[in-house]
């Protein structure tokens, strides 16, 4: 169950109190999404208002489906999804400090990674949240819009958003390019530092006061 809840987590981009909040008839297993309605807080599940972004549709990957549907499939329709597995206290919600202490900080500790040079590492010591980051990080590398990401990960603040934008794979794209043109009149410059009549870039001012600091 734990690996399935993970498997979201990473996935989907979910919260913590949005991963253990959910409930079975939140997910549509025919269109392949879920829809974040609920959350799991300390006093217990409240449902996002309407107006928050945090209230949203997320599409779920064919593999976090699979998983999902062999976890769920025994559930009442108004189950929370993931909940205590204790022995004689199974089926409650989950509380944070106590799923970290139980099942998270355990499997980090025991888990390896292959670093750059080819050996095993331990991973480091990361919390529950940074499944969200790295969702985050993933949709971004894989050319999916800050805009979409911010509906898709529920982040009231387009700025938080934001702090993903330099792992676009096209980051920079038009700063490189505009580069590539600027390089043109800087190499003649170069080639004529007293040229008796240069080209029309306009003024020149700014070519030769980049021309001054390269030299």
């Amino acid at each position: 169950m734990w690996r399935t809840m993970c498997l979201l987590g990473f996935y989907t981009g979910l919260r913590w109190g949005e991963l253990s909040g959910l409930h079975r008839h939140r997910i549509d297993m025919r269109r392949s999404r879920l829809f974040v309605v609920e959350v799991n807080t300390k006093s217990g599940i409240k449902q996002y208002p309407k107006s928050s972004k945090s209230r949203r549709e997320v599409p779920l990957p064919p593999h976090v489906l699979e998983a999902l549907e062999r976890h769920v499939h025994r559930l009442d329709r108004d189950a929370v999804v993931f909940t205590t597995i204790t022995k004689g206290r199974s089926g409650r919600l989950l509380a944070d400090s106590n799923w970290r202490r139980q099942t998270w900080w355990p499997a980090v500790e025991a888990a390896y990674h292959f670093g750059d040079d080819g050996e095993l590492q331990l991973v480091p010591h990361y919390p529950p949240h940074s499944m969200r980051h790295t969702c985050a990080s993933w949709l971004v590398q894989r050319g999916v819009s800050l805009y979409e990401v911010q509906h898709l990960l529920g982040h009231e603040s387009f700025q938080t958003t934001q702090r993903y934008a330099h792992l676009q794979a096209d980051a920079h794209k038009a700063v490189f390019g505009a580069g590539e043109r600027m390089e043109a009149p800087l190499s003649w410059l170069l080639k004529h530092p007293s040229p008796p009549s240069a080209p029309d870039w306009g003024e020149g001012v700014h070519e030769r006061a980049a021309l001054a600091l390269a030299s």
